[in-house]
């Protein structure tokens, strides 16, 4: 049954096609009612009208339903034409806002990558936010032929076939995936190497690939992103077919808050 929800949006992956739905993105969000992360899928986002298209860290008002096709507790369907934008939660005083929107829910966060998985084994958790305890490297890995020539397949399949919105708008397809390596605060831990999805970097990608040194800029971005200068913590989220397999869907990397000193006259 369909119910009017408001929540926050955090996460929007890149837009992969999809044989049912043309197009589809990955949203993860925080129920305003209960604090707790909820995924919203599948959302045609580049095919919504302008007055339904929302950006992340915006409140928006919706119809939404578990999914019945999906059994992840978190994962709901959203009746598109009823999505209606409202505010944004801006980044004043170090992010406090949002840190208190998206950190304050004790079962949204994770001591690890360990105990999300713990969790996931446990009550079939499949979104959370964790907090590295170190982040070593980035990576830009190259996909196999293989993976390039199914992704190509899939495309030239999808954009022949009738579709619901018409005009089908292309989308690059990106021959890479991007890796961060981190460690975690758990004495399981044995280091992790694990892909990001999120929209930001898709898109850097579309506007720096043509540069000679488009990987230094993709690093530069994770830099500046993850620097020391930051609280970072994951959004990790799994796939309904590898549901023991979490990808970063996102990064929260508020502004660290400096510590006053003990010695200061």
């Amino acid at each position: 049954m369909w119910e009017e929800k408001e929540f926050l949006i955090c996460v929007k992956t890149y837009p992969e096609y999809s044989i049912t739905h043309t197009e589809t993105v990955c949203t993860a969000a925080v129920l305003r009612e209960t604090g707790r992360l909820i995924r919203l899928y599948p959302i045609p986002f580049r095919y919504l009208l302008g007055k339904h298209q929302f950006k992340k860290y915006q409140w928006v008002q919706a119809k939404i339903k578990k999914n019945p096709k999906d059994s992840r507790p978190e994962s709901y369907k959203i009746e598109k034409d009823s999505i209606r934008p409202l505010g944004t939660v801006d980044t004043k005083n170090g992010w406090s806002d949002r840190k208190r929107l998206i950190l304050s829910q004790t079962k949204n966060v994770f001591g690890s990558l360990e105990d999300l998985q713990d969790s996931q084994i446990a009550q079939g958790t499949s979104l959370g936010i964790i907090k590295p305890r170190e982040i070593s490297d980035f990576h830009v890995q190259k996909k196999t032929k293989s993976e390039i020539a199914q992704e190509n397949k899939k495309k030239k399949q999808i954009v022949g076939q009738p579709s619901f919105w018409g005009d089908k708008k292309d989308l690059e397809l990106i021959p890479y995936r991007f890796l961060i390596y981190f460690n975690c605060n758990d004495s399981k831990c044995a280091g992790h190497e694990i892909s990001i999805l999120d929209w930001e970097f898709g898109e850097l990608y579309r506007k720096v690939s043509t540069s000679v040194d488009w990987k230094e800029k993709m690093r530069q971005k994770f830099d500046q992103i993850c620097s020391g200068k930051k609280d970072v913590y994951f959004f990790m989220g799994n796939m309904a077919s590898r549901r023991k397999t979490f990808s970063i869907l996102g990064i929260f990397y508020p502004p660290k808050v400096k510590q006053p000193s003990l010695f200061k006259l």
